[in-house]
This record gives structure tokens, C-alpha cells and sequence, in this order.
């Protein structure tokens, strides 16, 4: 019997594999999402479709090892350097939609009459968002380095260690009811207690251990360590009563400023990416439709509130923080979703009895129906911007930033002639920068604050703002100016500048940077004189240093 069930679970993980495959590759040629194809094959595949997996408990396992992955790479990848000034908008403003959303869905629990415990449950699991599904998304879009995201990430992490006091008050709900707050007080103290054991030892012993690990030069062995360590420690604060994942995240995040990080998110990324498919498939096979026509009016209200709700609550203090309108839109619209920690919670929630059968299943149900809009929402973000732009009074809101004042550079003027405008401080605008400054007139417009900063301190003049908005444009002296350079991610803003440049100044010279051959012709298509690709740049430099040493042999 072991043997078969062994067997069985085999066939179970190649049914998945299998079936993300074929889906994915549908998806891929439908231009799609394969977030919500992975989701989509555990509906057929579920207990509720086709019944092909029925072990979906072992399943849930595998696809809790690839939420402890995610984390750990994050962990790895994370550095406070690039926080930069964004902490604040991320302690505040993540304080502020964790505290929002759990009154929310209190008062929304109550109003239905649901009691007290089902309904302060219900405000907790719905304030929290997907650390995997947003990540996933923003990596698929090449947006992971953009302002938006790390303010997202930010935000997601003080979500990820405000679960663990949640876990903590759910478990403890009795005694806080009966009024007994020790117990509380003791279990949390007991958490921070651990949180900062792991930190002190695992920042001086592990990092020694991976170096002896490293100096064997064997890559299975490093492999290995890597994948016990991400795993080991985050099975034991599990046991300690933490989160898996923000276990996952500390021993990341202590091998962060290691020499050999970059090669640790290397190895670890293909096994993170086969078992990131299975938690998203995992998340399909707990879908039953007929909870959305039994429980229809419950699961709508509930849905409009986690998604409208949390985009307010994270676009708002995003904004107030002195971020322009384009960047909170974009915040706002990657978090309209609950996260797989809120799966956790109603599975606590259910064990310890504080959930009615009707909450549990009509939370799972909005649950799933923002996880899969989620894709869309972060790809329309920037028309829902637009629109918002359109609409009086609120398209003046956006276009307004508070504390606008106290970033722009008070050496900036608006009487500039025959000068360059930069649009974008990142690598290669900076490099552009540097290298004009002292040879012509110049102004920056850019909207990171902590590059802001940097432009102060390294005497260039510039604008805090989007390039997407004509009238800092036009302060920037577009009629006036000789050269646009759109040094910036962004496909839509490189083209909107470029027809307000155009328009305001046809002997402007534009000059954009583009990722692909297809953009490359989009952008001269409209008016862009000189677009640079510069993967093409770098291949015809590597091929300009063989044809020389060639030519010298």
C-alpha cells in the first residue's frame, strides 16, 4: 500500500508538471499570464473538476517549499541600500493598510452578522496580499528593479512579519477574549525571542559556513547547502510557531552582503521556479465553484473590499509620501489581492473552531477570484492611471505631489535654451549624466526620491516627477530644449513624452532606449530620432573585440 501511494503521488506531480507545461505554452502563445493558466489547470485537474488529484493535502506541502524559496531569494536579492528613502512609505503606509483592511473586514463581517471572532479573522486574512503571485508578476514583466515594485516588496515584508503577531493573536484568541493578555504578551515576546536568536547566530556562523562551503569548490555540495539551509531553518521556525516564509527570508537575508549572493539566487532559482508552478496549481485545486453561487452576494461584497480596499489603502499613503500619482497607482493595483499566508490563516482559524464553514468558504472563494485578477490589474495599471488622469477633480490630485516643494532642486530654472533633458537616473542615465555634466546644459527629470537625492548632492539641476506629465515637461523647457533622451523602462511614458515633445518642439531631437527590435521600430514609428538597444550595442562591442584580436593573430 505504501509502494501504491508512493506511485500515486508520482503520477499526481506528473499530471501537474505535465498539464502547467501544455497550459503555459497556451498561454504564452495567447500572450497571457501563466499565473492564471497554473491556476486554472488545478481547477480542472482538482477534486472539483476532473478529480485526476485527490492527495491535494501533499501537494499543499510541496507548494509551501516553494513559497520558503521565493522568500529565501528575496531574502538574498535584499538590501536595505536599496530601500533608500522608501522606509518610510513602507513602515507607515504598511501600518496603515494592515490596520485599514482589518477594520474593513471587521465592519463587513459584522454588518452580515457574523461574530466576533469570524470577523476579526476575516479583517486579518484580507490584509494581507501575495508575496509569491506579485513577485511572480513583476519578474514576468522585468519590473522587479522599477520605484513601484520595491516599494511593493517593502510593503509585502512588513505584511510577512505582521503574520506572524497574527498567527500568534489567532491561537491566543481565547485568552485575550477571557481577558488573559499574559499569555499573549508571553508567546510574542517568546516569538521576537527566537526572530532574534536565528539573526545573532545565523549572522556569525552562517555566512562562515557557506564560505568553507564555497572554498571545496564542489557545486553539488553548495547546491545542497543552500537548499537545506533555506529549508532547515524555515521548517524550524515553523516549529517554533513562526511563518515558513519569513523564516526563508532571514536566512536569505543573512547571506544578502556575502561575496558569492549572486551565485547563491543562481543555483536556487530553477528549483524555485518548479515548485513555484505547484503552489500556483495548488491554489486552483481549492477552488469549488459552487461556493460562488451559494454564498454569490457575500463572496461580491468581499472581493470589491479586498481589491478596491487594499488599492486605496496602498496608493494612498504612497502618494502622501511624496510619490507621484503614476507610482502609488501602480502599488495600489499590484496588492488587490490575498496572499497564500491568509490560506494559513484560515486553516488555523478553521482548526481552532473561530470560523463559520460560511466565512471559510467565501473568503477562499474572493480569495481566488483577486488572485486571478491580479495579472490583469498590474498590466492595466498604468490605462487605469490615465483614466484617473482624465477625471475631474481626481485627475488633479495625481497630477499634484505633496511635499513637492522639498524635492525639487531650488537651483532648477525654467529660462534654459538649447539644453538636454533626461528623463531617468537609473544605470544608464546616470552614465549619460556623468557624462555630459560640464559639457552642456542639462536637467534630470526623474521620480525616485532617493535619486533625487543623489542628483542634489552631485550638483545636477532637475524636476521630481513622471515624464508622463506634459505640464513638468514644459517646466523643464521642452520648447526650448535641443535633446530628449528617455532613459526610462517605461514603454507608454517613452511615447506619450515623445509626441508632447514633438508637439511642443519639432526640431527636438529624441533619443529613447528600447529592450527589443519590435519596440525599437514602435518608438521611430512616432517620432523618435535615435533609439538605442543596448544588448545590440554590447553584442556588436563583444564582436568588434574578436574581429580585432582576429585580425592581430
Amino acid at each position: 500500500m505504501d509502494d501504491l501511494g508512493s506511485i500515486t503521488f508520482i503520477i499526481d506531480i506528473v499530471i501537474i508538471i505535465s498539464a502547467s507545461f501544455l497550459f503555459g505554452i497556451f498561454a504564452y502563445k495567447l500572450k497571457q499570464s501563466v499565473i492564471l493558466a497554473y491556476i486554472l489547470v488545478g481547477i480542472l485537474i482538482g477534486p472539483y473538476g476532473f478529480g485526476l488529484i485527490q492527495r491535494v493535502g501533499e501537494v499543499n506541502s510541496l507548494a509551501e517549499i516553494g513559497v520558503a524559496l521565493l522568500m529565501f531569494v528575496i531574502g538574498v536579492e535584499f538590501r536595505f541600500s536599496k530601500l533608500g528613502n522608501i522606509w518610510n512609505v513602507i513602515i507607515f503606509g504598511g501600518i496603515f493598510q494592515i490596520v485599514s483592511m482589518v477594520a474593513a473586514g471587521y465592519y463587513l463581517s459584522r454588518f452580515m452578522g457574523y461574530s466576533l471572532q469570524n470577523s476579526l479573522l476575516l479583517g486579518m486574512i484580507g490584509s494581507i496580499s501575495s508575496t509569491m503571485i506579485i513577485v511572480k508578476i513583476l519578474t514576468e514583466r522585468r519590473e522587479m528593479e522599477w520605484l513601484h515594485s520595491r516599494i511593493v516588496v517593502g510593503l509585502l515584508i512588513v505584511q510577512d512579519l505582521a503574520v506572524v503577531i497574527m498567527v500568534c493573536f489567532i491561537i491566543n484568541f481565547e485568552n485575550i477574549a477571557s481577558g488573559n493578555i499574559l499569555n499573549f504578551a508571553k508567546v510574542l515576546g517568546f516569538s521576537a525571542t527566537i526572530l532574534a536568536s536565528i539573526v545573532f547566530i545565523g549572522r556569525k556562523l552562517l555566512p562562515r559556513v557557506m564560505y568553507l562551503i564555497v572554498k571545496t569548490g564542489n557545486k553539488e555540495m553548495f547546491l545542497l547547502s543552500i537548499f537545506s539551509f533555506a529549508i532547515g531553518i524555515s521548517v524550524t521556525t515553523h516549529l517554533l510557531g513562526l511563518s515558513i516564509s519569513l523564516g526563508a527570508f532571514i536566512v536569505g537575508f543573512l547571506l544578502s552582503e556575502a561575496e558569492y549572493n549572486m551565485e547563491i539566487s543562481a543555483q536556487i532559482r530553477p528549483l524555485k521556479d518548479i515548485f513555484i508552478v505547484i503552489f500556483f496549481v495548488s491554489v486552483g485545486l481549492f477552488i469549488n465553484p459552487m461556493i460562488l453561487m451559494n454564498n454569490i452576494v457575500f463572496v461580491a461584497l468581499l472581493t470589491f473590499l479586498i481589491m478596491f480596499g487594499k488599492f486605496f489603502c496602498c496608493a494612498l499613503p504612497t502618494w502622501i509620501f511624496g510619490y507621484d500619482g503614476k507610482t502609488s497607482v501602480r502599488v495600489g493595483m499590484s496588492m488587490m489581492q490575498i496572499g497564500e499566508f491568509s490560506f494559513v490563516m484560515l486553516t488555523i482559524g478553521q482548526k481552532h473552531g473561530f470560523l463559520s464553514p460560511t466565512i471559510f468558504s467565501s473568503t477562499i472563494a474572493a480569495a481566488l477570484i483577486s488572485i486571478m485578477l491580479t495579472p490583469i490589474a498590474i498590466s492595466q495599471s498604468d490605462r487605469v492611471y490615465g483614466f484617473f488622469t482624465k477625471t475631474f477633480p481626481l485627475g488633479n490630485l495625481l497630477r499634484y505631489i505633496p511635499h513637492y516643494t522639498l524635492v525639487e532642486s531650488k537651483e532648477t530654472k525654467t529660462d534654459l535654451h538649447d539644453h538636454v533633458i533626461l528623463c531617468g537616473y537609473g544605470s544608464s542615465g546616470s552614465r549619460v549624466a556623468d557624462g555630459l555634466k560640464g559639457e552642456k546644459e542639462m536637467l534630470v527629470i526623474e521620480n525616485d526620491i532617493k535619486k533625487i537625492k543623489t542628483l542634489k548632492n552631485n550638483g545636477f539641476r532637475y524636476l521630481f516627477g513622471d515624464a508622463i506629465n506634459h505640464h513638468l515637461l514644459i517646466k523643464a523647457g521642452l520648447p526650448a530644449a535641443k535633446v530628449l533622451i528617455l532613459a526610462i523602462h517605461d514603454m507608454q511614458t517613452k511615447k506619450i513624452a515623445t509626441r508632447y515633445a514633438k508637439v511642443y518642439n519639432p526640431e527636438i531631437m529624441v533619443i529613447a532606449r528600447a529592450f527589443t527590435e519590435g519596440e525599437k521600430l514602435e518608438l521611430e514609428q512616432i517620432g523618435v530620432d535615435y533609439t538605442i538597444i543596448p544588448m545590440s550595442l554590447e553584442a556588436k562591442e563583444i564582436i568588434g573585440k574578436i574581429m580585432g584580436m582576429c585580425e592581430r593573430t
